[in-house]
């Protein structure tokens, strides 16, 4: 599986390589599967809809449990650069680690961008290749940035 996410309900949702979304009971059985477009990672919105990143897409697009299709979301001025890493802070903003533009943008659930971070390098802030995002539940983020060491 390329993402993985447990929701409040206990649920597993898991993306895979062949693009299908799996939604799991407790026991491990798939109660739910449809296929997403282009598929790399996925997030759970605080409204309970699935965020999806695919690194060949240009924008991240939000499901609902059910499979439809309610958004997808770019930059206001442009396309996203290799969306891949996604998390969702406490105020349900959603972040997208952009792999080939080297930075993190931030948006509401509803689309609206709000901010960008970072830039391509190798100093403290700067990204080369933020593939995965972890927010903590004090709102801190973590970057994985596998171009730097």
């Amino acid at each position: 599986y390329l993402g993985v996410a447990i929701g409040p309900d206990g649920l597993l949702y898991c993306v895979d390589t062949e693009g299908r979304l799996s939604i799991l009971n407790r026991q491990g059985r798939v109660i739910r599967s449809f296929v997403v477009n282009g598929a790399a990672n996925l997030a759970l919105s605080r409204t309970g809809n699935i965020i999806i990143s695919g690194y060949r897409n240009r924008y991240i697009s939000i499901y609902t449990p059910t499979g439809e299709l309610v958004r997808q979301i770019t930059k206001e001025h442009g396309q996203l650069c290799g969306p891949i890493g996604l998390a969702v802070n406490k105020e349900g903003h959603i972040f997208v680690g952009e792999r080939r533009g080297n930075c993190v943008s931030v948006f509401t659930e509803e689309g609206t961008f709000l901010y960008s971070f970072g830039h391509r390098g190798k100093a403290e802030g700067e990204f080369n290749d933020p593939a995965r995002i972890h927010i903590t539940p004090d709102d801190l983020v973590y970057v994985t940035d596998t171009g730097n060491d």
